[in-house]
């Protein structure tokens, strides 16, 4: 019995099956993947609904995660749109795959379901220790950008901004889940086919694309010229110019790195941003993303019923770094950074705030508890710096 590609309605799934869904809705046509916990269930949901949906949509359980990611890479260099979805050692053995498909331009997906590490670290247990990998993990400079869902509508809204984002700038993007996330079930309402947006990437031929109402710019995204398309192709891991041919000049490689930067940040505020919870009276104000940001809006909920003037700072996109809203919410304020991780958030944080700032380092294998972040509230406001 076939199924449509869209499941307008409600439903009550887990975060990686919301991510499946969301992954078919904007238009997959290729995935290519190897099963790792937390994240198999994402390769089992597709593979289960693809085969009662009439589209053709290619799928292949690789044999590891190193050739994982360069199919989609090569998939979507056929000008289709293509994922693949891992957990933990798995990102890192995509590392190089990703620095290629980053440097090349390519248009694709990568979900990453964290869990504990390093190592096979625990498996089967949260963790937000990719913070950093995400913007670091491949050698030489680049910017992928990173979007964090905190709830199931936000696995499948997220990864819907992904495929579009992806498309429109010309680039790998990431969802970074977590293992609470991806087997949390919630209510998830998917809308009829024509209110989602779908986008995708420019070619030669219509070099001229939007993403929510603003044309991309040619000199920052340059068309794709996809394989068996128009003229001949070309893509290396060279240094090149914007049709892909080999320059290895000292002023061509700058502009290059330059423009592969600049078009991530021209178009940053097109892309999730962040949530802000009682903001404006707070006197304390928690950073925090994915699942531990349930944790900490439940105990801000608590210590308000305390009197205590708590807000909190929801990230949604991780990478770039939403640096000028950081900036505006800190304002003397103080601030309470709470992660899944030893301390990896709080850079970035820090940074963009030019000062100390308090931190929540939760690297247990569980998501810290509202009772434990209000404890830690609690210290903060009463003159505790430790």
């Amino acid at each position: 019995m076939s199924e449509p590609r869209i499941l307008t309605g409600e439903h009550l799934i887990s975060g990686n099956e919301a991510v499946a869904e969301g992954a078919l809705a904007a238009g997959l046509q290729g995935y290519f993947g190897y099963p790792i916990t937390p994240s198999t269930s994402i390769m089992e949901r597709v593979i289960k609904r693809i085969q009662k949906i009439d589209d053709r949509i290619s799928f292949v359980q690789m044999e590891d995660e190193i050739a994982s990611i360069t199919a989609v890479a090569g998939c979507s260099w056929t000008r289709k749109k293509a994922m693949t979805a891992t957990s933990g050692p798995g990102f890192s053995l995509m590392q190089e795959g990703i620095g290629l498909a980053g440097f090349t331009e390519t248009p694709l997906v990568l979900v990453n379901v964290m869990r504990g590490g390093p190592s096979t670290g625990l498996p089967t247990f949260p963790g937000q220790q990719e913070t950093m990998q995400a913007h670091f993990g491949s050698h030489g400079d680049y910017l992928i950008p990173t979007l964090v869902p905190s709830s199931i509508q936000e696995c499948f809204d997220f990864t819907i901004e992904a495929f579009n984002i992806a498309e429109a700038l010309r680039t790998p993007v990431f969802v970074l889940s977590d293992q609470i996330i991806s087997v949390l079930k919630e209510r998830l309402i998917i809308p009829e086919a024509d209110e989602i947006e779908i986008v995708n990437r420019a070619s030669p031929s219509n070099p001229k694309i939007t993403f929510k109402g603003e044309e991309i710019d040619v000199d920052f995204v340059p068309p794709h010229n996809a394989f068996g398309e128009h003229e001949k192709s070309f893509a290396t891991g060279l240094s090149h110019d914007p049709s892909g041919h080999v320059d290895l000049s000292a002023d061509n490689y700058e502009q290059l790195i330059d423009r592969l930067h600049n078009k991530i940040m021209k178009y940053q505020h097109l892309m999730p941003q962040p949530d802000l919870f009682n903001i404006d009276d707070a006197e304390i104000v928690l950073v925090a993303f994915g699942s531990t940001a349930r944790a900490c809006r439940r105990a801000m909920i608590l210590a308000r019923k305390e009197g205590l003037k708590v807000g909190t700072f929801k990230i949604n996109t991780l990478w770039p770094f939403p640096k000028e809203q950081i900036e505006k919410v800190e304002q003397g304020r103080k601030i309470l950074v709470v992660e899944m991780s030893r301390g990896q958030l709080i850079w970035p944080v820090e940074r963009y705030v030019h000062k100390h700032v308090h931190h929540l380092a939760y690297y247990r294998g569980q998501i810290p508890t509202p009772s434990i972040i209000l404890d830690k509230i609690r210290k903060v406001l009463g003159g505790d710096n430790k």
